[in-house]
């Protein structure tokens, strides 16, 4: 791989000079004004890099996890031969890096031991995988019990028909069983749905943290989530939003992971429209050598690639100990998704963003899951696209949001 430099008036100019010198395969580094012209920094060579990677993955797919499979398989046993084609359960292995430190990305040709990693790498989302269904699988019997109990109960009988209507819709609606029934206790004395639902807002909103992110968002911000491309989206919106704040200048995003993802090249590609510097670091050390590089900047948001999330925030809180730490989930997340992140992995968050925040969506996991951990919401989107901006969004306004259109609720 090789490294090139394009000077032009603009960008467009750049990226023609680009195209007709080295193709469409070249790689876009970054790009930035320098001098009052723009420099685009290019990688060239690196599809025929591509395609011999390609073909070394396909030819290394072959899986080692036999063991014999038990007599009378459990239903969790019976999980795991499906997929693993072994009843035993596998630790997850952990992800080696290689010792790179290289800022500018690149397709490099993968050695047996980068091989390897990309493998554990697959195994351990395919291992995510199972044991997430097997604890929706568990919640569901869960919340199942629950709601038994609590139709025995003598809560309901004192409602009236409107509000029984009120929470047979918050079941249509996914809200789970206890919270069901901390809202059913809270109405018990109300008589009509309107009183009622202004109440559900006013006790559940306030009992929600909220980080007002966007109006004082600056330094060091890390956004991590399931899935590299939503990370990106969310980082890009936000700080394409303070670029007219800060007049364009001080704010880059950084993509930090070991291996270059789909999020990366989404990134890149976004990043030029929209006028917002762009880098990749793939260890700790490529992540401080990229800020430090960097002139008087007043925002950096570092975007994760959703593999491995707490090894990757501790690599990166430990060199930026100040850093912001943002969970970006989906408004349509269930409660063992949700508890996932915010219970299991034991991570202090700073806030917790929402995408996909449509009109028809009802947030209650999420609404549960926050009133139990503590941890603060800050912003949201509603659509995929960049031009949709992200917005405050506090207890009380997620609360409304999941009380909006529900089904079979009276009008």
């Amino acid at each position: 791989m090789e490294l090139q430099r394009i000077l032009a008036k603009d960008t467009q100019e750049a990226m023609a000079k680009v195209h007709a010198l080295y193709g469409n395969d070249a790689l876009v580094i970054s790009n930035k004004k320098a001098r009052k012209q723009t420099e685009v920094i290019v990688a060239i060579d690196v599809a025929a890099k591509a395609n011999e990677t390609s073909t070394s993955l396909n030819s290394n797919k072959s899986r080692i996890f036999n063991t014999a499979k038990s007599n009378e398989p459990s239903f969790n046993e019976v999980i795991e031969s499906k997929i693993f084609n072994s009843p035993a359960v596998l630790e997850s292995k952990p992800t080696t890096r290689s010792p790179r430190d290289a800022v500018m990305p690149a397709h490099n040709i993968l050695c047996d031991e980068d091989i390897s990693s990309l493998q554990d790498r697959e195994y351990l989302k395919t291992r995510e995988l199972v044991d997430l269904v097997k604890k929706e699988l568990s919640a569901m019997r869960r919340e199942l019990k629950i709601s038994q109990e609590l139709e025995t109960s003598q809560t309901l009988d004192k409602m009236t028909p409107e509000l029984g209507s009120l929470i047979s819709s918050l079941d249509a609606a996914g809200i789970p069983a206890p919270l069901r029934i901390l809202v059913s206790n809270l109405i018990a004395n109300e008589s009509e749905v309107n009183s009622a639902i202004k109440l559900i807002s006013k006790s559940l909103g306030s009992a929600i943290k909220h980080n007002p992110l966007i109006k004082d968002m600056k330094g060091i911000h890390v956004i991590a989530g399931r899935s590299s491309s939503e990370n990106a989206l969310m980082s890009l919106r936000l700080a394409k939003q303070k670029s007219r704040e800060y007049s364009g200048q001080g704010i880059c995003i950084i993509n930090y992971s070991s291996e270059q993802t789909k999020g990366w090249s989404q990134t890149q590609i976004l990043g030029l429209q929209s006028g917002i510097k762009t880098y990749h670091a793939g260890t700790p050390s490529a992540l401080s050598h990229v800020i430090a590089g960097l002139e008087e900047p007043k925002l950096i948001i570092i975007e994760t690639s959703g593999i491995d999330l707490q090894n990757q925030l501790t690599e990166i809180c430990t060199e930026f100990p100040t850093a912001k730490k943002h969970l970006l989930l989906p408004a349509d997340a269930s409660e063992v998704s949700v508890n996932r992140y915010l219970k299991r992995d034991r991570i202090s968050w700073d806030s917790v963003m929402l995408n996909q925040l449509d009109r028809d969506i009802h947030p209650w996991p999420i609404i549960n899951a926050l009133m139990a951990t503590g941890n603060a919401i800050s912003v949201a989107s509603s659509d995929f696209s960049l031009e949709v901006e992200a917005f405050s969004l506090d207890g009380t306004d997620l609360t409304r949001h999941s009380l909006s259109n529900l089904p079979l609720a009276p009008k």
